[in-house]
């Protein structure tokens, strides 16, 4: 762990916790069962960029926004979130 990063704790109930840790078993028995360019591929879906580009019409104007990232960033876009929303 880096010098920069930041831990955050979490409490949940039982009931929650094991919501998680079901979940979190269909999803790896889910991966388990596929192989390797399968696997990509449903990653793949989960890419937050795919879907942070897209065009808005406003009052005729047509807006479309378009998202970078930085790959030697050293935040991930869940510290960014977490950043912003602690301000």
């Amino acid at each position: 762990m880096q010098d920069s990063e930041k831990i955050y704790r979490i409490e949940l109930t039982n009931e929650e916790y094991e919501f998680l840790e079901n979940l979190k078993t269909e999803f790896c028995n889910k991966l388990s069962k596929m192989n390797d360019e399968e696997r990509a591929e449903y990653l793949k879906s989960f890419y937050p960029e795919q879907n942070l580009n897209f065009e808005k019409e406003i009052k005729g104007t047509v807006y479309k926004v378009n998202t970078y990232f930085n790959k030697d960033s050293e935040h991930t876009i869940l510290t960014r979130f977490f950043e912003i929303f602690q301000k």
